[in-house]
């Protein structure tokens, strides 16, 4: 485990956050294979096909590469286990960075999204100079906006984006 000197890397009360890399693609396509946890993605319970998780794990490598922020893997330190994701992501159908984030069901309602969702977004301000960073979520996933709110995010309005109907938040530094 690298120290202070990797910022790309946070550590957060039994967890530790770090980019996602190649060989986390078995346990996303794990994550992404339930049914619970793809409900409220633009798959709407369809778990996502080993095809599409490799081509999207690329494009979270890549998006560190280009940006220098991104996606990270949440591990547990206890157990070394990824057991979900979260980060920022550069969404250009809004000329946004969004908040995105996705955890085992395991590891549901113990708060693990809202301190890594904090954990994403003063790293966006602080290390990335973000301004302002948005979220979104569909209007019937109470947990995820539960999350959104305690992360400091202020609802904006409704949107319609991956072709689905949903809410719009943001933050501003």
């Amino acid at each position: 485990m690298v120290g202070d000197s990797n910022p790309k890397i946070i550590q957060i009360d039994g967890f530790t956050m770090e980019p996602l890399q190649l060989s986390d693609l078995d346990s996303l396509i794990a994550i992404w294979s339930d049914p619970e946890v793809t409900k409220f993605l633009p798959s709407r319970g369809v778990p996502i096909p080993k095809e599409k998780v490799e081509k999207a794990l690329a494009s979270f490598i890549e998006h560190w590469q280009k940006l220098g922020y991104g996606i990270w893997k949440i591990i547990e330190d206890e157990t070394d286990k990824m057991l979900g994701y979260c980060g920022l992501r550069y969404l250009e159908e809004l000329n946004e960075v969004e908040l995105l984030y996705g955890l085992d069901k395991a590891y549901w309602g113990q708060g693990i999204a809202t301190r890594t969702a904090k954990a994403s977004v003063a790293y966006g301000f602080d290390e990335a100079n973000l301004d302002r960073i948005i979220a979104l979520a569909l209007p019937e996933n109470e947990a995820s906006k539960k999350v959104i709110e305690k992360t400091g995010f202020k609802y904006e309005k409704q949107i319609h984006i991956f072709n689905l109907d949903g809410l719009y938040y943001s933050l501003e530094r």
